[in-house]
């Protein structure tokens, strides 16, 4: 005899709510009912086909409006809205039962350039790829108790749009002409002097023999920028919206004139996380996620393995760009334990440049003009902060269509945005659930039939996207942030004892649910689902109640149980009811024993058995 068992995971916290009284004493259904065009019940008064179902089904439902002339909205005590809305639907005179579900206002930033930035809205069928981040503040405004650590150029921590989210950081460039900072060696200050590269720069034996060949270029601002796509000062009527909302980033300084040394980069990247690092002071409020918006071509190292596998163990996540190289995945974002992010076009495929290969895990929007003509605007880059000086800061502004700012050192922060707010919407997760998390509720890839398959790739480096070249799909912020909370719900496991007899109570044990974190679970409801006949609880709100079966057949029971803090799980489990055995007609025999005849067999049986023992 087989018990089949299902749980599933409430949303009962999904917008952070404390507990009602309600919800600690039982649940209650709501439900808007249709019914049949045909429908006999048509000819009586509402309340009365009301009355006729609940007799049928074995319901207590209770009318509270009605929107339409056939429609009806029921209430019931004891059970859910889906458990109620399914009994409904079964009968042969309802057109439909739903759940009668509550809207909330889904309030968008008042940020006046979020209008541009595309890739946090809604996907829709011109962009495909846009993580639908709005859906995720509906549920999280971000935490600033979490913090990213931006591994880059430093930020300007002026920039107005930025400065609120910012903690301090550190400098962590160890050569004073890769610095270009009139400092000497690592300091505390994380900000970003520039990383231009002049004609006398070009010129400098010294800087040729510490960075080689380079080309002469204005400063890049780079991590302002990734870091205005993380925590952007949201609903401030001022610039852009930052993804992670109240989130708060650590600006950790390795990329200078030269870009960085792996030996500058993994000390910042401990330190984020925590660790010590010879000669700087700990860091007083280290990140649950690094921000590695850096690549360089080169197989994962000993020292980059070494230093992950701590970070790790410290409970940071690491977030890296898979690099802009088209090819393989770069140096560190093809290490093990790294969240690899590949960057996607608006519509879905590779973009031309991206890296891809088996060590992503996620895409994510990574900008691109889709026009090449010289003079139009790019239609599909991100609009973040940057500053005005073409070699030492100047005033602070944001990029804008005239700007080509793609890269997948831009897909990096949306998916380190991203699990900053699973982190304000579930802090209990560790960061081996928001990886696995961030992969399960991504999208899947769209299928264009006029390009190749990744890794072949289209004269413009395009391809479609597979899992083993892009990762899990496309990343959905919303999902993620969902799943999370749903996570944090407690689990319901329902054991039912071996023999379930008609008329004969048996056990029912739900002592193994379990609260997620530090949560305890305070009550538990049960309720029948379905089954031939209402059957009886000894208690439904207690964990080990027995139930009571009238009649053979198959039952269904569900659980709802909720923690100290208000979050709910739900459960049911289904199993076969047999019939009580029953005293033959008398005559000829064959009829199934009573209890009587039942206890006198077996005591026969145990004689002989005695008699054989003796003899």
């Amino acid at each position: 005899m087989k018990v089949r068992i299902r749980t599933a995971l409430a949303l009962g916290a999904l917008l952070g709510a404390l507990p009602c009284a309600h919800a600690l004493e039982g649940i209650e259904a709501r439900v808007i009912m249709k019914l049949k065009a045909g429908s006999p019940l048509k000819q009586i008064q509402a309340a009365g086909r009301v009355e006729t179902l609940n007799t049928r089904l074995g319901l207590k439902a209770r009318m509270i409006s009605q929107p339409g002339r056939d429609l009806h909205v029921l209430r019931a005590n004891g059970l859910t809205s889906e458990a109620l809305a399914a009994r409904l639907s079964g009968d042969a005179d309802v057109e439909y039962a739903v759940p009668d579900r509550v809207k909330k206002i889904s309030a968008l930033p008042n940020d006046p350039l979020y209008g541009f930035q595309w890739y946090l809205q809604a996907p829709d069928t011109t962009r495909l790829a846009a993580t639908n981040a709005q859906a995720a503040w509906d549920i999280t405004s971000g935490n600033g108790a979490v913090v990213v650590a931006v591994v880059d150029s430093g930020v300007r921590f002026d920039h107005e749009d930025l400065a609120p989210r910012l903690v301090a950081g550190y400098d962590f460039i160890t050569d004073n002409l890769n610095a270009n900072d009139a400092q000497s060696g690592r300091d505390a200050d994380a900000s970003d002097p520039g990383d231009y590269v002049s004609t006398a720069d070009r010129n400098s034996a010294a800087l040729a023999a510490l960075c080689g060949i380079l080309s002469a270029h204005g400063s890049s601002w780079h991590g302002t920028q990734v870091a205005g796509i993380l925590a952007a000062e949201t609903n401030n009527s001022r610039g852009i919206a930052g993804l992670a909302g109240a989130t708060r980033i650590q600006p950790i300084r390795v990329l200078g004139k030269c870009g960085g040394f792996d030996s500058d980069i993994i000390a910042g990247m401990r330190w984020a996380a925590g660790l010590s690092v010879p000669g700087v002071p700990s860091n007083p409020t280290p990140a649950r996620v690094i921000n590695l918006s850096l690549a360089g071509a080169g197989t994962c190292s000993a020292a980059y393995r070494s230093a992950i596998a701590e970070i790790r163990a410290a409970g940071a996540l690491i977030v890296a760009a898979s690099g802009n190289e088209s090819g393989a995945v770069n140096e560190p974002a093809n290490c093990p334990g790294v969240l690899a992010v590949a960057g996607i076009r608006h519509a879905g495929t590779k973009v031309g440049y991206s890296s891809h290969g088996v060590e992503v895990g996620i895409s994510a929007p990574a900008g691109n003009c889709v026009n090449i003509e010289v003079g139009q605007p790019c239609l599909f880059p991100f609009v973040t902060l940057t500053n005005l000086g073409t070699t030492s800061p100047s005033g602070n502004t944001y990029t804008g269509t005239g700007d080509v700012t793609v890269g997948t050192s831009f897909a990096a922060p949306l998916v380190a945005g991203t699990a900053a707010l699973m982190l304000a919407a579930n802090a209990a997760l560790t960061e081996t659930d928001v990886s696995r998390l961030i992969k399960s509720s991504a999208t899947p890839f769209p299928l264009e039939s006029t390009l190749p398959t990744c890794p072949l790739t289209s004269t413009d480096g395009q391809c479609n996207c597979t899992t083993t070249t892009c990762g899990a799909g496309m990343l959905n912020t919303g999902s993620a942030v969902a799943a999370a909370i749903a996570a944090a719900n407690p689990s319901v496991s329902i054991n039912l004892a071996e023999s379930r007899v008609a008329g004969m109570a048996f056990k029912l044990d739900a002592s193994a649910s379990k609260a997620t974190g530090s949560a305890h679970l305070v009550a538990w409801k049960w309720i029948q689902i379905s089954g031939p006949e209402n059957g009886q609880f000894s208690s439904d709100n207690i964990a080990t109640p027995s139930f009571t079966a009238p009649v053979a057949g198959t039952y269904v029971v569900g659980l709802t149980v909720t923690d100290d803090s208000g979050r709910q799980g739900t459960g049911q489990a289904t199993f076969d009811v047999q019939s009580a055995a029953v005293k033959s007609g008398g005559g000829s025999g064959g009829g199934a024993l009573d209890a009587g005849g039942l206890f006198a067999l077996i005591g026969l049986a145990a004689l002989v058995a005695g008699r054989r023992l003796k003899g």
